[in-house]
């Protein structure tokens, strides 16, 4: 018997980051960032997953390996994402860390279906 398909849960929301570093190639800017995401799944609530890591080199013409690192978190919907944004921890990890070490930063969201 085959195992069935693991499937997101309908109706959850997903916060995508690209982040693309002022520095590329800076270790050490890169494991604040990804830090400061951790502390997101740690300290905020409304996160319910949370992955983190660096770009893989291309590793096809339909990828894009341009950016340093990128996080995918689950949160329950709009409102959660809300309070997410407004979380002191949030605020403070953008203003400290994302803004200063990054020069461009791109967001996906979407709900699961």
């Amino acid at each position: 018997m085959r195992p069935q398909p693991k499937a997101a849960k309908a109706g959850k929301l997903y916060h995508v980051g690209l982040v693309w570093l002022k520095e590329p190639g800076n270790a050490e800017h890169r494991q604040k960032i990804i830090a400061a995401a951790h502390s997101f799944a740690r300290e905020i609530p409304e996160v319910q997953f949370l992955s983190v890591g660096q770009t893989l080199p291309k590793t096809s013409s339909w990828a894009d390996a341009s950016f340093d690192i990128c996080f995918v978190m689950r949160l329950e919907d709009k409102a959660a994402m809300d309070r997410y944004a407004k979380n002191p921890v949030h605020q403070k990890a953008a203003q400290d860390v994302f803004l200063p070490l990054s020069q461009k930063i791109m967001f996906y969201d979407f709900t699961s279906e």
